[in-house]
């Protein structure tokens, strides 16, 4: 009888324990409903392969860490397919968790139907990037564009709500030991988080380089991807690397972006110690950059988003030997001429007509506007820099996220990109 009391006690003990361990509350971002049961239908023979291999489970994230899963659950010879689709909630962008069935079309490679989220019009398009990956791009209407990642995933195994700890994500995730600063105790580097997209094919690609804008908060703590503008690079034959500063995403340190130099009433007077800093993380990525798999040492390509596109023109007056270009998306530092225009001068002198330039802003940016970024040339280009500067109209909502509308740059961009010896560049000395 003692024995018995004792087993009893033992699995209620063990119980207890079990259900402690148990999360109480969960991440709201990290539930994605789906539907009780999948209508699964194998291919028939006569579907050609091209479309037979869209079918079944797919898991991934969208728009850096907004969590996907797409499930084909039938297709036809013709193309037609029919699909479930679930997404999570997301708090930066403002979309509930949902799921829904829709029909879709498969044809010259892409599997694409229409959604709603959010009362926003988007069409969503599924291609091959690998044997058992899918590129996703998002098209919201008119031309604002998200992307994403998804990897296959048994169906039975997503039927049992079996889903991935770690869901998969674009690129390769790398670590960057800073050049510079250490940890606290002084044992090692601080490592930098960076996504790395290997180049296509075999042969060795110059390296490009994207860098993030600012952000405010927890926001700071997301880490971006630039999974469009990547994707892009790596088509016209460059290995990518996007990073993120110290103290954003997943890097460590701590983010010193915005101890700008105040004076007795507290306006800001110096940007120079930010700066610095990031100078500092983006030539720590350009170092480590070199070393990875199939990238050629060389000049680099460096492309950027607001913040992030003016600390790579500032570079070039810095180091214009180690670059070969710049793309810069809506780019500045802080939208205060008087005190940010003096630091375009000082890129124009250091990077003189040695490094071309690409430099693109919207007329409608909500903290550049377009006399803003004129002076910003003009100061630039009187101090001897070269850059194109292109003003675009039309970019919808706020034009500060123009790189998010690729119809509207690409073209551009594309021109640019063409005028740059990619194959013949040599290493810095």
């Amino acid at each position: 009888m003692r024995s018995l009391l004792t087993m009893i006690v033992v699995a209620l003990m063990t119980s207890m324990r079990i259900a402690q361990a148990q999360p109480v509350t969960v991440d709201p971002e990290s539930i994605v409903l789906l539907p009780d049961k999948f209508d699964i239908e194998m291919p028939a023979p006569d579907v050609p392969p091209g479309i037979a291999r869209f079918h079944g489970a797919w898991v991934g994230t969208w728009a850096d860490d907004n969590r996907h899963i797409l499930v084909v659950e039938r297709v036809r010879p013709d193309g037609r397919a029919n699909v479930v689709f679930a997404h999570a909630d997301s708090a930066y962008y403002n979309l509930y968790r949902e799921w829904f069935r829709s029909e879709a079309t498969i044809a010259d490679g892409v599997l694409s139907f229409p959604a709603i989220f959010t009362a926003a019009s988007v069409t969503l398009r599924f291609a091959f990037d690998g044997p058992d990956r899918l590129y996703e791009t998002a098209t919201y209407r008119p031309e604002g564009v998200r992307s994403g990642t998804l990897a296959r995933i048994d169906v039975a195994r997503l039927a049992a709500r079996d889903l991935p700890a770690e869901w998969p994500g674009p690129g390769e995730r790398v670590s960057i030991p800073h050049l510079t600063v250490r940890t606290p105790d002084g044992a090692r580097p601080i490592m930098l988080e960076a996504t790395f997209y290997p180049p296509v094919g075999s042969d060795p690609a110059p390296l490009a380089v994207i860098s993030h804008g600012a952000d405010a908060g927890r926001n700071q703590l997301r880490t971006w991807s630039a999974l469009t503008e990547a994707y892009w690079l790596r088509d016209k034959g460059f290995a990518v690397l996007v990073l993120m500063r110290r103290g954003r995403g997943g890097s460590e340190g701590i983010n010193g972006e915005e101890n700008f130099g105040r004076d007795h009433q507290g306006s800001l007077i110096d940007l120079s110690a930010g700066i610095a800093e990031a100078v500092e993380d983006l030539a720590s990525t350009i170092t480590h950059g070199r070393k990875l798999p199939n990238v050629r040492p060389g000049p680099v390509l460096l492309a950027g988003q607001s913040r992030g596109g003016f600390l790579s023109i500032h570079y070039v007056g810095l180091r214009p030997g180690e670059v070969m270009g710049v793309v810069s998306f809506s780019g500045g530092w802080y939208p205060y001429a008087p005190v940010t225009t003096p630091d375009f001068a000082k890129a124009g002198r250091g990077a003189a007509d040695k490094v071309p330039q690409l430099w693109l802003y919207a007329n409608n940016d909500r903290l550049y506007d377009a006399a803003m970024t004129r002076g910003y040339y003009d100061a630039f280009v009187a101090a001897g820099g070269r850059a194109r500067f292109e003003l675009i109209h039309g970019v919808p909502g706020d034009g500060h996220l123009l790189r998010l509308y690729p119809d509207r740059w690409r073209p551009l961009a594309d021109q640019f990109l063409a005028t740059l010896d990619l194959h013949g560049a040599k290493a810095p000395r």
